[in-house]
């Protein structure tokens, strides 16, 4: 459950205020903003859909590796977010490895207890929820202590966070258990 409020605590530090960034930062005005937030939720859309073929080709990494894209894209809207075509570029790569962060922690949960996918349903859904409040809580009092870029720095350590525990701790699961063999 870490693993998911950490990953979900980051994209809403940086979901939260993408807007304030986008008319700041790199200066776009009302048409601007919305297609760059319409390519952030195709890109959305997109990582979703590819979400399962990454998945069959290693969860592990799939979970690793969408929050380590998106710690790297805000790094990368840190430093070169004041290029209207970089900044659109890197809202779309985080829309697409967000669009694959909830299927694979959905995915690596029903393969760990199979048997338990209502309890954990329950409680992924309340770990969800905290994190929308923690990271766009995070994200503001970051934004009004530093502005628009403070978000992304605050976004990107808790998707770092995410790799990390991931990377290092997260057992694989248990695929014998989904497919109703012995575990």
């Amino acid at each position: 459950m870490l693993g998911v409020v950490l990953a979900f605590c980051g994209h809403f530090a940086f979901f939260t205020y993408l807007r304030p960034f986008l008319e700041t930062v790199p200066r776009f005005g009302l048409n601007g903003v919305s297609a760059v937030l319409l390519a952030f939720g195709l890109a959305n859309v997109a990582g979703t859909f590819v979400s399962g073929w990454l998945i069959a080709r290693s969860l592990t990494l799939t979970l690793a590796l969408a929050p380590l894209a998106m710690a790297a894209a805000a790094a990368g809207l840190v430093a070169f977010g004041a290029s209207p075509v970089l900044a659109a570029a890197l809202a779309a790569v985080w829309g697409f490895c967000m669009g694959t962060v909830p299927v694979a922690w959905t995915t690596w949960f029903t393969h760990t207890a199979p048997h338990e996918a209502e309890s954990i349903g329950g409680l992924r859904v309340a770990s969800i929820q905290l994190a929308i409040t923690a990271g766009a809580g995070v994200g503001g009092l970051l934004f009004d202590w530093r502005g628009p870029l403070a978000p992304f720095v605050g976004a990107g350590i808790f998707l770092t966070l995410t790799f990390l525990l991931v990377y290092l701790r997260l057992p694989p699961p248990n695929h014998r258990a989904s497919s109703g063999a012995p575990a």
